[in-house]
């Protein structure tokens, strides 16, 4: 490695660590001045508040890194700009691709590092967050965590969706259970029982009604007890907690994507948020690029313009990238190009920068 590219480096990690130090702080004080209320409300404890924001600190930085590689690269080579000495590194035959070279390389291993961490780090501790915050702090879940859940919404296979008013997690009971099962987007039968409960192999609906739909209207049977052998859910799969995607790894998420086909339900939303986790990761070496092009621009950057373009690509970046996803979870694009699309605008228009800069 020659003495530039060291010399660069070495200032691109340094602003780096500044960057994702400033935005952490930033971050954390105005998600805590939100959440004063909520904690004073639930009297939670400084040990719990800093639990809470321990386990979030890896999704933090997942968020946050893309918009410190951006400050990083205008801070790293405004600064040879308006001292001249990037000036002096193109005038000696040296492509502003060469000489941004440490960046784009450091860029990219970032974009591979945070690749793994959303995969193995960030969904774990977002669990860990959630529950601090939802039974440590608030104590909204703790009853319906361990012994019971009210409310029950559950897809299972074949076209069927569960719904109960109450499932008692140690006894595998669920109490005024409504069982649908869809032919497409046409309701065929519905199953209603007062009680429902596993009785080791298989699932006993107890004092309810079978409707089935068709053309000519509906035929209604009663019943005392009846066996459901054919069910494939257990109770274990029923009493799991709804994730959010964002708290799930790929497999995971991958997994309750197929589960939800094989039940006929809609996976346009959870398609998107599985592509999103390889597309937001590459955003670091995206805004690579960008910084790359718009620190080399003749008029010479000062910190506090960088600073400025650095917020205003990353509110733009940001907003094209919530419209993507919308667009994809509502079936408006393909699922695909929802969680692509602002990487797809931004890398173009840092690869037009670019040439640009270059010639």
């Amino acid at each position: 490695m020659r003495i530039h590219d060291r010399y660069i480096l070495g200032g691109f990690w340094r602003n780096l660590l500044l960057g994702v130090l400033a935005f952490t702080v930033i971050y954390v004080t105005v998600d805590l001045s939100e959440e004063t209320d909520n904690f004073y409300d639930n009297n939670a404890a400084a040990r719990e508040i800093a639990s809470y924001y321990f386990y979030q600190l890896p999704w933090i930085l997942l968020l946050t890194m893309p918009i410190s590689v951006l400050l990083s690269a205008v801070f790293t080579l405004g600064r040879l700009s308006r001292e001249n000495e990037l000036t002096a590194l193109v005038a000696s035959g040296m492509p502003l691709t060469r000489v941004a070279r440490p960046i784009l390389v450091s860029a990219f291993f970032i974009s591979l590092a945070s690749l793994a961490f959303s995969e193995l780090i960030v969904p774990f501790a977002n669990r860990r967050a959630e529950r601090i915050m939802s039974i440590d702090i608030e104590g909204s879940r703790k009853q319906d965590s361990f012994k019971y859940r009210k409310n029950l919404h559950y897809q299972g296979e074949g076209n069927r969706t569960w719904y109960a008013e109450r499932y008692d997690i140690k006894l595998s009971v669920l109490m005024n259970v409504s069982l649908h099962e869809h032919k497409g987007s046409r309701l065929i039968r519905r199953v209603d029982a007062k009680k429902a409960f596993w009785d080791g192999s298989k699932w006993v609906f107890m004092d309810g009604a079978i409707r089935d739909f068709h053309e000519a209207g509906e035929t209604v049977t009663t019943f005392q007890r009846m066996e459901m052998p054919h069910l494939p859910e257990k109770p274990e799969d029923i009493a799991k907690e709804e994730i959010d995607p964002e708290e799930m790894s790929f497999f995971e998420l991958r997994n309750h994507i197929d589960k939800i086909r094989r039940g006929g339900g809609s996976i346009n939303k959870y398609l998107v948020d599985l592509y999103f986790k390889f597309s937001f990761p590459f955003t670091s070496l995206i805004f690579a690029i960008i910084g790359t092009a718009l620190s080399s621009a003749k008029r010479k950057p000062s910190m506090a313009t960088g600073f400025g373009l650095t917020l205003l690509i990353s509110f733009i970046y940001y907003g094209v990238l919530r419209i993507g996803q919308s667009l994809g979870h509502s079936g408006v694009l393909h699922p695909l190009l929802g969680a692509w699309i602002g990487n797809f605008i931004f890398i173009a228009v840092g690869a037009i920068l670019l040439y640009r800069a270059n010639k």
